[in-house]
């Protein structure tokens, strides 16, 4: 979960987190960056991360590994903000049922299943 704003870093944690994920959450491109982001099962990204951009965060990551978009849920809160083709987008101001249905779908239509891994992991709360 990236998001430069604290109030919905742990918001969103703690919806995912009942909705029984595990959750790492960073405030911007290289704090999420060092939580290596490409070994979740998915990434949420805002569009907007104080003076970096999410987009700056989701090419850096499609770079690593071109199917990275089918694991990406951007949230935006304006309609005028750019998003990566082919990226789920969620937007703001949302209902907590939206969030933890996207992320679950998210996870659910990935093309391999290679089981949990680190970062973000479906049933790992206990």
């Amino acid at each position: 979960m990236v998001d430069d704003q604290e109030m919905i870093r742990v918001l969103a944690a703690r919806v995912l987190s009942d909705g029984g994920w595990s959750v790492a959450t960073a405030a911007g491109i290289s704090e999420a960056l060092a939580l290596r982001p490409l070994d979740f099962d998915a990434i949420v990204i805002d569009t907007r991360l104080g003076p970096e951009r999410g987009t700056e965060l989701f090419a850096q990551l499609r770079a690593q590994d071109p199917l990275v978009s089918q694991r990406c849920l951007v949230l935006t809160g304006a309609t005028v903000d750019p998003t990566p083709e082919g990226v789920a987008v969620l937007f703001k101001p949302f209902r907590a049922d939206d969030l933890l249905d996207a992320v679950n779908r998210l996870a659910g239509r990935r093309p391999t299943d290679n089981g949990p891994r680190d970062g973000v992991r479906r049933g790992l709360n206990g």
